[in-house]
């Protein structure tokens, strides 16, 4: 038996069920074990009506919605161990109305037209620390707003075909975040340079398109002064040419 649970952990639950519903007697009861952690792929009709009635809902520690137009009808809320959920074909209007309570990382795939909507929501959330946002296009304008509560979020990634960072909106809404990762910047020099300082910026990781190095490498430094101790940046400026900066402050 504790062969088969130590197996359980690498499959989905939706997985577990099409494999061994029919061949293991009782089967659900070995899923509401207290020390099974389950990760969830799926949060349609079948799991709904099958698999969720069938499962510790405590044992769950990480969701995948693969689209969030397909998901059913339930209530993120009640999976208070989830740590994890990654959101696929997010937009404004299916964005979830409850989220587990404990949750530390949320990955986000939106659609370029809904980015700044999503991305605003995901700020708005409790107790995040680690955003991944994804989207085929990344351009926030130049944007003052400041939220209604300061952010959470400690690390935050943007994953994009072309990202344009808006580090005042940052600098206005995420006051304790450490790390800021990116792929693709797009002329990340083109910034106000009147802006105030991070606090808490310890790391920041860049893949830049049309870049000056030396002025990034200043502007960088200069709003994370009191903070930064790791800066990378690497640049590419054709197909055949890629320049990397790495600038380590002790």
């Amino acid at each position: 038996m504790d062969v088969l649970m130590e197996l359980f952990k690498y499959f989905y639950v939706d997985e577990l069920f099409c494999l061994f519903n029919d061949v293991i007697h009782q089967f659900p009861l070995l899923l509401k074990k207290g020390n099974l952690q389950l990760h969830v792929r799926h949060i349609d009709a079948y799991f709904r009506k099958h698999i969720l009635p069938n499962i510790e809902i405590n044992n769950v520690i990480s969701i995948r919605i693969k689209n969030m137009y397909h998901m059913a009808p339930v209530n993120l809320g009640q999976f208070n161990q989830v740590h994890l959920l990654i959101l696929q074909n997010v937009t404004a209007l299916n964005w979830p109305s409850d989220f587990p309570t404990n949750l530390k990382s949320l990955a986000i795939y939106a659609r370029s037209k809904d980015r700044e909507a999503v991305f605003k929501q995901a700020l708005s959330l409790d107790n995040i620390e680690r955003l991944e946002f994804n989207s085929p296009f990344l351009h926030f304008h130049d944007c003052h707003d400041i939220l209604t509560k300061p952010s959470t979020i400690k690390h935050l990634m943007f994953n994009s075909q072309r990202c344009f960072i808006d580090y005042q909106f940052l600098l206005n809404n995420m006051p304790h975040l450490e790390t800021l990762r990116s792929t693709n910047t797009y002329y990340p020099h083109r910034f106000n340079t009147n802006l105030g300082t991070f606090t808490c910026l310890r790391t920041i990781d860049l893949i830049c398109k049309h870049v000056d190095i030396d002025a990034m490498i200043s502007f960088l430094t200069n709003i994370a002064s009191n903070s930064l101790r790791r800066c990378r940046l690497i640049n590419i400026s054709s197909s055949l040419s890629t320049h990397i900066a790495i600038v380590l402050i002790s």
